[in-house]
């Protein structure tokens, strides 16, 4: 029986400390709080037509007629009142074929954004805010910012 008893306690080590370090995830140290954490990633980009043609994917600078869209431009994210809650900055410009011509995307992101707020206001470059609802962005939909004074560069030769 003893022989037994050994080799069971040795095998059920590692459950117990699956089972110990699940105390970590950090619901099980907010004994104080009604409702689980409901952060989620607002993810999105700016989208400006005109840039150069090229290979999608590959990087670009925006057109010159929107300079206030560049990599490290300011994201201005306020709640559906207007204040602002939070900043981001844009990545570098990624080339896109939107199939009449390209676009430059600049991504930005805003991590544990809170689930609880009816919708999110996204502002770049001091351009007018773009409203939109927190039940899209928490299932995972982007936050477009289209730039729609960029003038669109021709593709064809002239």
């Amino acid at each position: 029986m003893r022989r037994m008893a050994v080799p069971l306690l040795l095998s059920s080590l590692p459950v117990f400390a699956l089972v110990s370090s699940l105390g970590g995830c950090g619901w099980a140290s907010r004994h104080d709080e009604t409702a689980k954490p409901d952060g989620f990633l607002l993810h999105g980009y700016v989208s400006v037509p005109g840039a150069s043609a090229g290979v999608a994917g590959t990087a670009c600078l925006a057109p010159p007629s929107a300079p206030d869209i560049h990599e490290g431009g300011n994201v201005r994210i306020a709640d559906d009142q207007g204040r602002t809650i939070a900043a981001a900055t844009l990545a570098g410009g990624v080339l896109a074929s939107d199939g009449t011509g390209f676009d430059c995307n600049f991504a930005f992101e805003l991590r544990n954004a809170s689930g609880s707020r009816a919708a999110y206001q996204i502002s770049v470059g001091g351009r007018p805010a773009l409203t939109f609802t927190t039940k899209e962005l928490a299932e995972g939909k982007p936050a477009v910012v289209p730039v729609a004074d960029a003038v669109r560069a021709s593709t064809s030769p002239s």
